[in-house]
């Protein structure tokens, strides 16, 4: 058995979209997006259109929006939290081309996520106040959309929270 909860999102999170693509494109850096009021177990997602392919995000933090500063969120975690790889790599979608043949018109070895469209979540522990996603999605052939969602923090109750994560997992307030 498992507990579930139900939040509300519009009053008791913070959520910002960092990048928001056509199709066609390869390599974009994403908004800078500021989670200052966030706790630190953050989740990433991605809204897409209908279509095959992958589309590779890389999730990036930073305490500065000095351009260099960036670094990979998952660095030093003892596992790698929800849907994120090492790196820092949120993978969204089906379709690694069975055949080799990367056009956008080739079958996949799956059936597609996003095959009407479709969104995806996966999670990491944030080091720092700020975020942004790369995408290095290759030729997807539809929009897409992907940002962070994160609780607030709150003060009065809990434990506080805390920049440096100790180990995967939450760290609530």
């Amino acid at each position: 058995m498992s507990a579930n909860l139900v939040v509300d999102i519009a009053n008791t999170c913070d959520y910002r979209a960092s990048i928001s693509m056509g199709s066609g494109i390869n390599l974009t850096v994403g908004e800078i997006v500021d989670l200052m009021h966030a706790n630190t177990y953050c989740n990433v997602w991605c809204a897409g259109g209908a279509g095959s392919g992958v589309i590779q995000l890389r999730i990036q933090t930073s305490d500065t929006t000095t351009s260099g500063s960036f670094t990979d969120p998952t660095s030093g975690l003892p596992q790698m939290p929800v849907n994120v790889e090492s790196g820092g790599t949120f993978w969204v979608n089906s379709g690694l081309w069975v055949s080799g043949n990367y056009s956008v018109t080739a079958p996949v070895a799956d059936a597609p996520q996003f095959c009407s469209g479709g969104i995806a979540f996966g999670a990491f522990q944030r080091p720092h106040q700020y975020a942004r996603l790369i995408s290095v999605s290759g030729p997807f052939p539809n929009w897409f959309v992907a940002g962070f969602v994160s609780n607030k923090r709150t003060t009065g109750s809990g434990g506080g929270f805390s920049w440096q994560p100790l180990a995967a997992g939450s760290v609530n307030v």
